[in-house]
């Protein structure tokens, strides 16, 4: 329970608030992130690069499972597309997107985070007309 506690503050303070400081309370200093630079630091800029191409962010947990060590969490958002994504300069539309995170806690701390985001459609909200 402790560490689907955490991952709901991660969603409230850090994704939604963009409270990147609270970081340090939530993740150990060496957290693994795979697809970024791992440690606390790389997360955080990580974050604020996301948080530079899509703005204003509204994040809503769908699904949440626990077992053991890991959380996973099926989520949508919303966000406002103000930097450039794949190439593509912002357009200041309001975008919905849905991904999947997977967290995996060691001493009620976060050591790894993986996200997927379905970047497919976040690009065909882009390319449709208005």
């Amino acid at each position: 329970m402790e560490n689907i506690e955490s991952v709901n503050a991660f969603f409230a303070r850090v994704l939604n608030a963009g409270d990147l400081a609270s970081l340090g309370a939530l993740a150990r200093p060496d957290v693994l992130v795979p697809e970024s630079q791992s440690g606390v630091e790389g997360l955080v800029r990580h974050l604020s690069a996301l948080r530079s191409t899509f703005s204003d962010p509204e994040y809503r947990v769908v699904d949440t499972i626990a077992d053991g060590e890991k959380v996973a969490v099926r989520f949508s958002a919303k966000a406002t597309h103000s930097g450039k994504y794949m190439g593509i300069p912002a357009t200041g539309r309001r975008l919905k997107l849905w991904g999947v995170m997977i967290f995996r806690f060691d001493g009620g701390s976060i050591a790894e985070f993986w996200s997927l985001v379905d970047a497919q459609s976040v690009l065909e909200q882009l390319r449709s007309p208005g």
